[in-house]
């Protein structure tokens, strides 16, 4: 008798194939990410091009100027001092950079922020996606400005980003300090994270798909293998790590709050791997019983007055006044991936609360994510402590 396949097996091989396919046709149409050039200026039309040829349909050609890598120059009214190469997080842009590129520069910062391959367009384009082309990437861009000229450089991250920025800063001996904001070392969720290569291959989305892909600088769709290939990012950074020190000042910035990040072991490395006098964390909190040390401070992170609950994953580094997501901000951030969760706040006429992801509401009005730190302001007074800013 011949071997009967089980309907199980067949509906796995079926799954397979699709998910192949669908990555075939993902890799045909999101091949040609620019590559990094010396000349940044020429990069950013080149990227721009890229992204109206792929763009997704649910955004208009506006949109793209949101998502682009840009340059801002230093103030020409305050000393010149040096280059931040800012590298944005998973699903995110260079937008997530616009507030904190415009204090730098006022400080007398040139300020580059880099798109990552994978991101700008499409999540499909995260569906064969590479932690080596990132980092790849990131390292180029670094390399060419650091070639042009002598000016101290520096690095800025967030997230995904932060986690870049600090591998790059082990390997790159010219690095002069580190500005990290909710650097995801390790997240809440390495438990799932640690299988997402493997299950990839098989459910290409989380919570079923493409959702509705409403904001204008990031994706709101998951795809398993962006997860995975962060993961493996945070695996590269600690193969690079191992007994590494790094002496540089650095200032990280989160909140306890965050649904994304493993905040105590941020901690943890902050206090170990970081080994500068010059070295301050920032955490946003609620609790009443932390108190500062002389490298770690503790901010409110609610607001009752503005609805804010508490700080999210990228609330931490956005300005009250950003016209995207700021206090009058036009972009509603609903949270939740799963439908009932992200369609009561998306179709609420109720003042929303604000608050990290998972922040459960007081009174049932429904939460939509905090996007902007009131906070704002005292980051970058402690920058100047940290980095010597007069």
């Amino acid at each position: 008798m011949k071997p009967v396949m089980s309907k199980a097996a067949i509906a796995l091989i079926i799954c397979a194939v699709c998910f192949l396919t669908m990555g075939t046709v993902a890799a045909d149409k999101y091949a040609g990410f620019p590559a990094p050039r010396e000349d940044f200026s020429a990069h950013i039309v080149e990227v721009e091009n890229y992204l109206l040829a792929t763009q997704m349909s649910q955004r208009n050609p506006e949109d793209v100027q949101f998502n682009l890598p840009f340059e801002l120059p230093a103030s020409t009214s305050t000393e010149y001092r040096g280059k931040f190469l800012l590298i944005h997080g998973l699903n995110d842009s260079p937008y997530v950079f616009t507030d904190v590129a415009e204090e730098l520069s006022a400080r007398g910062f040139h300020v580059r922020a880099i798109l990552l391959p994978g991101h700008g367009n499409s999540p499909e384009a995260q569906l064969n996606m590479s932690y080596t082309k990132w980092i790849t990437a990131a390292r180029e861009h670094l390399q060419y400005w650091d070639d042009q000229d002598e000016s101290p450089l520096y690095l800025g991250g967030f997230s995904l980003g932060g986690v870049l920025a600090t591998a790059l800063a082990i390997e790159h001996g010219n690095v002069e300090g580190l500005l990290l904001f909710s650097p995801a070392y390790k997240s809440s969720m390495n438990h799932l994270l640690r299988w997402s290569s493997i299950y990839s291959k098989f459910k290409p989305w989380v919570f079923g798909g493409m959702i509705i892909e409403d904001n204008p600088t990031k994706y709101n769709s998951i795809p398993i293998n962006g997860a995975a290939q962060y993961y493996e990012t945070t695996k590269y950074l600690k193969s690079r790590w191992k007994r590494e020190f790094l002496e540089m000042p650095v200032l990280l910035v989160a909140s306890q709050d965050d649904s994304v990040l493993d905040i105590d072991f941020l901690v943890n490395v902050f206090e170990r791997k970081f080994k500068s006098k010059n070295k301050q964390l920032l955490v946003y909190n609620n609790a009443s019983d932390l108190t500062d040390s002389e490298f770690i401070q503790y901010r409110s992170s609610a607001y009752p007055e503005l609805r804010v609950l508490n700080q999210s994953h990228q609330s931490v580094l956005m300005s009250a006044s950003n016209p995207l997501y700021g206090e009058n901000g036009s972009v509603l951030v609903c949270n939740g991936n799963d439908w009932p969760t992200f369609s009561a706040c998306l179709y609420s006429r109720e003042d929303h609360w604000f608050g990290a992801q998972h922040t459960p509401s007081p009174d049932g009005v429904p939460v939509a994510r905090t996007t902007y730190n009131p906070d704002f302001d005292t980051i970058f007074k402690v920058f100047d402590e940290v980095f010597s800013v007069n």
